[in-house]
């Protein structure tokens, strides 16, 4: 792989009530040599700065469901997030372009499902792909998903630019700073940084040809009754966990009366996200995935 990296993007905040991004951008601008290489300049941010003054996921909407090209483009969308998205896009951007002002973001987010250390792509570049298998090899314990998304358009940060993913690290509650979890986020930002200092600077000996991912496959739902409302939430038995196995049969929710709904298709499946606490609102109780291994 030839490709030069000139700049890369660290963003953090973008979730407001997210706080490992935003102490590690804090961090980050206290000591800028901890992110400094020779090869190529790191600048670091934070992207929704209204929204972690409240401690809240946003001010308006979503900020990282707001990133859709047709919507940067369009006057009339000036909510908060609209606002920040437009100006974020300019710094980073323009999204679509063939030459963008980075060239590779990595935005930082927690969860409060427990899926250890992640990170969650959603393009086919192969820079990414090929420093994912680099992570993994660097942190054994480091789960790959897979992203198809929840809208059309991928509109997260990481989505201005071609190459990119999202960091995402749990369990964490809302508004927590999590010790083992910001360390775990800041060395896995180190590996990244370096990885592209070996590129640049051809030290890259291995190129990888194939990596174990767990692929999205859909999102689904808590079990609501004919009002619209949750009728049944998370078995026990999913809850705390994440990358969980399900085969037919197992209990997938429980009713509130304390009813056992099972999970009933053929097909293994490996749940995550489970009961994140931001996607009441997005109307989902799980991320279900098969786990693979993919050519590089």
């Amino acid at each position: 792989m030839s490709k030069q990296i000139n700049k890369v993007a660290i963003t953090g905040g973008t979730h407001g009530n997210e706080l490992t991004g935003v102490y590690l951008i804090n961090k980050y601008k206290k000591n800028p040599d901890l992110v400094k290489r020779d090869s190529f300049q790191t600048i670091f941010m934070h992207t929704n700065v209204g929204a972690m003054q409240k401690c809240t996921r946003y001010v308006d909407k979503d900020l990282n469901r707001t990133f859709i090209k047709k919507d940067l483009a369009n006057p009339e969308k000036y909510c908060y997030e609209d606002v920040l998205a437009k100006n974020i896009n300019e710094k980073l951007g323009p999204k679509g372009a063939e030459k963008t002002a980075v060239d590779f973001i990595v935005d930082l987010h927690s969860t409060t499902s427990d899926m250890g250390l992640s990170i969650v792509i959603d393009n086919d570049s192969e820079l990414t792909w090929q420093i994912a298998s680099y992570l993994k090899e660097k942190e054994p314990n480091l789960h790959i998903f897979r992203w198809k998304g929840d809208t059309k358009e991928v509109s997260f940060v990481n989505s201005i630019t071609k190459d990119g993913f999202a960091i995402e690290v749990g369990p964490i509650p809302q508004g927590v700073l999590r010790a083992d979890l910001f360390f775990e986020t800041e060395k896995l930002v180190g590996h990244i940084l370096d990885y592209f200092e070996k590129l640049n600077t051809n030290q890259l000996n291995k190129t990888y040809k194939t990596l174990e991912i767990y692929d999205h496959v859909k999102l689904l739902d808590f079990p609501r009754g004919e009002d619209g409302e949750i009728c049944a939430t998370v078995h026990p038995n999913l809850q705390d966990n994440g990358y969980y196995k399900l085969s037919k049969g197992d209990p997938l929710f429980i009713t509130l009366e304390g009813e056992v709904i099972n999970y009933d298709e053929n097909d293994e499946m490996y749940a995550l996200f489970i009961n994140e606490a931001a996607y009441y609102e997005k109307g989902f109780a799980m991320c279900l995935t098969e786990k693979k291994s993919i050519s590089l």
